[in-house]
């Protein structure tokens, strides 16, 4: 009810400025005019009896002179009494109550006043929430059921397919993608990456051989190598494995979330190459579990960079504990809000399968 009556107070102060902002000045208006039209006509009353006394005028002349100067008076009375003050005014009300019953009749059907107030990025995250996915996923879907070649659909419904964890339909997406583009390190990795976490994290056959292709294209990309030196790693083939740490290694500049994680590889390949049977004794693999268990407490105690919550969610889908990332994931989000700047978090979420809420 507040809103309605703000909506009145606000109208009502637009229409009164516009009346009389439209209306004619009525103050003095009529006795002003009269005042002028009096002047003007005692002046050529003196001029006609000037012209007679100086004998530029002839006694006719100046009665009939005078006559029509009388007649003039007449019809300047007549004009004046025929334009009563306040006519304009008095019909200016309808273009005015025009003007509010149009604002508030749009209000009426386009506005919200039942909405409660909120910050924007609150109104924004509320909105995006309430999104109906299901049902515009319905519409990707259909839209590209009739037309299949639609590249900007599939690249639009693959990422959704992978948040809802639909890996097999996300592949099938991404197939669509590089089939009617020229393949990319960045597609077939995502590919290779949904056909890995649709075979539980498996990454040998076709993903390797996407991953090693998309190296191909992109000697740089990342993610890519990523997942091939992790492979290889799985696989027990360290020596591969450590040339792969480590041209990894040599593409970082030095502050890198996934930097730490890439040298802990390394180091695990190295020490599991000289072994030649195991990976690395238990004792290291404690001490790396605790490294990480510190960085969640001191991150969950006093809080930390976006870069060190993006590094703990690494850690923890690296160590395999999916319910402690998405736990890390969730903290890092409600202490980052801002969806652009965690843009590479949420990211690393999608496609680790974690809930993007």
């Amino acid at each position: 009810m507040t809103i309605w009556l703000l909506a009145l107070i606000l109208t009502a102060l637009a229409c009164a400025t516009l009346y009389y902002a439209g209306a004619a000045p009525t103050v003095n208006a009529g006795a002003t005019a009269e005042v002028a039209a009096s002047a003007h006509f005692r002046a050529q009353l003196s001029e006609i009896d000037g012209d007679v006394v100086a004998g530029r005028l002839a006694d006719a002349e100046a009665v009939a002179a005078r006559g029509e100067l009388a007649r003039e008076i007449l019809r300047n009375e007549s004009a004046a009494s025929a334009a009563p003050a306040g006519t304009g005014r008095r019909y200016l009300w309808v273009p005015v109550a025009l003007v509010a019953a149009i604002a508030l009749g749009a209000y009426a059907y386009l506005g919200h006043p039942e909405m409660p107030a909120a910050p924007l990025a609150e109104r924004s995250a509320e909105l995006a929430a309430g999104a109906n996915l299901e049902t515009a996923i319905k519409r990707v879907e259909a839209r590209l059921t009739d037309n299949p070649s639609d590249v900007r659909g599939w690249q639009l419904i693959a990422p959704i397919y992978v948040r809802l964890g639909r890996y097999t339909d996300a592949a099938s997406a991404l197939r669509h993608v590089i089939a009617l583009t020229l393949p990319t390190a960045d597609t077939l990795t995502s590919l290779g990456e949904a056909l890995t976490l649709a075979n539980g994290g498996n990454a040998s056959g076709e993903p390797l051989e996407l991953f090693r292709k998309a190296i191909a294209l992109d000697a740089t990309y990342v993610r890519s190598r990523f997942y091939v030196a992790a492979e290889e790693m799985r696989a027990g083939d360290y020596s591969a494995a450590i040339v792969d740490w480590t041209a990894l290694i040599a593409l970082a500049k030095g502050n890198e979330t996934w930097l730490d994680a890439a040298r802990s590889g390394l180091a695990t390949a190295q020490r599991g190459g000289v072994a030649g049977t195991t990976p690395a004794p238990a004792v290291d693999a404690a001490q790396i579990a605790a490294i990480v268990d510190g960085l969640a407490a001191r991150l969950g105690a006093f809080g930390g960079s976006l870069e060190e919550w993006t590094q703990l969610v690494r850690s923890r889908l690296v160590q395999g504990r999916t319910a402690d990332a998405q736990t890390a994931y969730d903290a890092a989000r409600a202490a980052y809000p801002d969806a652009a700047a965690r843009a590479d978090l949420d990211a690393l979420a999608g496609s680790s399968g974690l809930v993007l809420k």
